[in-house]
């Protein structure tokens, strides 16, 4: 199966457990980043991955 490149901006959401006013804050901070193909707003994959791993890790003890 080949891995999506690109996601909505619903799909993006999903994938990061986050709902849309969130998301856009992220988007509005240049924490991810979001392009343009024709008229839809996408989200590259790429950026998602970076968003993740910058995320940081939890401390010792916690759950």
């Amino acid at each position: 199966m080949t891995e999506k490149l690109v996601y909505r901006p619903r799909e993006a959401q999903a994938a990061l457990g986050i709902k849309g006013t969130k998301f856009w804050a992220l988007v509005k901070a240049g924490a991810l980043e979001t392009r343009k193909m024709g008229g839809a707003t996408v989200v590259p994959a790429e950026s998602l991955r970076r968003f993740v791993d910058g995320l940081p890790a939890p401390s010792a003890g916690a759950n």
